[in-house]
């Protein structure tokens, strides 16, 4: 069960700072939570505007995002970018998705697996198209692999991939060499629970990845020199 704790984390989302609510997910592990159908109107243009800009130059042909929470955001960007259709793809079985094209998804907020399912019916609107994925937030990267595997799957090509906010660093394994594609208005940590308290995991900060390569990189170096000695 999740609960809301009585601290707040301020998101730095497109040069603006947004609070948001810490949910405990365990007695270990808490999660700072982004609700866009919760944010307003005007949060919807701040984060539309600015994903649109970033990813205009890409000349998308369309926007593709996933329910629940990207739905908004598809429709910001789409509006934005001047395009009047755009792709849901749905995570609950519906009537009209009995032959859906379906992925596998596993969410940080999550207990059990998901789906994610394109309706076959709008194959056509990705086959052979410039295609921008969209999500609130990539946390495992599991979402987003999984609709860039199904626009893949419809014959299209994802040439970005957007996102509000990235959280911690576990999606670039999720994601792979697709990692490259992942622009995002903002980045969040995990938490630690420490003595009922949150506080944010270092390793799950904006700059630990890059701390980590380059760490990495000199550890190698230093090797390479002990083996030429």
């Amino acid at each position: 069960m999740y609960f809301e704790t009585s601290q707040s984390h301020e998101a730095e989302i497109a040069g603006e700072t947004f609070s948001l609510p810490i949910i405990q997910l365990s007695d270990r592990r808490a999660i700072a939570l982004l609700m866009v159908i919760e944010m307003g109107v005007r949060f919807g243009d701040v984060v539309g505007d600015a994903l649109a800009e970033r990813f205009a130059e890409l000349k998308p042909d369309i926007v593709v995002g996933s329910a629940t929470l990207g739905i908004p955001l598809a429709i910001e960007v789409s509006r934005r970018l001047g395009i009047d259709q755009y792709v849901i793809l749905q995570k609950s079985p519906k009537f009209h998705l009995a032959d859906a094209m379906v992925e596998e998804v596993r969410s940080i907020t999550a207990n059990a697996s998901q789906r994610l399912l394109l309706d076959r019916r709008s194959i056509g609107l990705l086959q052979g198209r410039r295609v921008l994925v969209v999500d609130d937030v990539v946390a495992t990267g599991s979402s987003m692999a999984a609709a860039i595997r199904l626009v893949r799957r419809a014959g299209g090509e994802t040439v970005g991939a957007g996102a509000i906010l990235t959280e911690g660093h576990a999606w670039r394994k999720a994601l792979g060499e697709d990692a490259e594609l992942i622009v995002s208005l903002g980045h969040i940590p995990q938490f630690d629970i420490v003595d009922g308290v949150p506080i944010p995991d270092p390793s799950t900060e904006k700059d630990a990845w890059t701390d980590q390569r380059i760490f990495l990189t000199r550890s190698r170096q230093a090797g390479r020199k002990t083996s030429a000695a």
